[in-house]
């Protein structure tokens, strides 16, 4: 087990306060017991690392307030902008955009320090922005999945997935076996297990329930699971900062997300918000 691991300490810690102070503004919540309480809360768990203290946190807060799904609204109509905008938009039949549209469609999130707060314009006006590289190239990845024989898809954020449905169904017509992967339990506006595989039938791919709701990186049972794929896509930045704290032997990950976090931006030497497809990051 490693030591417990940020970007940085400070500014990581700030926005787990900022995300889950808004997160009771949002539902109501003027009592300032439950501000104080929760703040006592992040504090206590912040020796545990990353993951663990933005994900208890939210745990905790929904079981103070005997709220399962505080996001869920939000996520029904995140799912409809972007079923909306899906059919306004022209396909090809080459694998690599539905790789760009699924990588691009990462903007989906809860407000974050730094200035990143989701706005649907934004959102509708960005998806066919063209991604950084890195690691791999259009050229290389489409022969990488031209040859798979079986993928792990992780999945992400509601409206997003979306996006991820289509790559899927592309994936599975080229006759690759894909497997979603989902947590079972709510995190923020992140889809669950329930929700996928009612949607993933059209597809023909299959789904994992995973234990709870942190990435699938974070466990340990699911990694080496995962050792067997040709391939592994990963969407978004908690699975992808679960990786960069977990350090799971995985060579054949390719993450799919958008810099939101100027942290990352900065690890990655992208601009802010800009999507980014990377392959290898052990490598990088």
């Amino acid at each position: 087990m490693r030591d417990p691991w940020y970007i940085s300490i400070s500014d990581c810690l700030l926005c787990v306060l900022e995300s889950r102070f808004g997160e009771l503004r949002r539902l109501g919540i003027n009592d300032a017991r439950s501000f104080t309480d929760l703040g006592r809360v992040v504090m206590n768990l912040a020796p545990l690392g990353r993951a663990t203290v933005f994900i208890e946190s939210f745990n905790h807060m929904t079981r103070s307030l005997n709220i399962v799904e505080p996001h869920g609204y939000e996520k029904l109509m995140l799912e409809k902008t972007a079923r909306e905008l899906i059919n306004r938009l022209s396909l090809s039949d080459d694998i690599i955009d539905y790789v760009r549209l699924a990588t691009s469609a990462n903007s989906v999130d809860i407000p974050m320090r730094g200035g990143y707060d989701f706005n649907i314009d934004d959102f509708m006006r960005s998806i066919l922005e063209e991604p950084t590289w890195l690691g791999t190239d259009p050229t290389d990845l489409r022969n990488r999945l031209t040859h798979a024989r079986n993928i792990a898809y992780l999945v992400d954020n509601a409206g997003e997935f979306q996006f991820d449905l289509l790559l899927t169904k592309k994936l599975t017509s080229m006759g690759i076996k894909v497997i979603v992967y989902v947590k079972s339990k709510p995190y923020e506006v992140d889809v669950t297990h329930d929700y996928v595989a009612n949607k993933a039938g059209s597809t023909n791919a299959e789904t994992r329930a995973l234990p709870s709701n942190y990435s699938a990186f974070w466990y340990d049972e699911v990694v080496r699971e995962l050792m067997g794929y040709d391939l592994v896509i990963s969407k978004g930045l908690d699975n992808l900062e679960t990786f960069m704290e977990r350090r799971p032997r995985l060579s054949n990950v390719l993450f799919l997300f958008r810099a939101k976090c100027p942290l990352i931006a900065r690890v990655f030497n992208v601009e802010r918000n800009r999507p980014v497809v990377m392959m290898n990051l052990r490598d990088n």
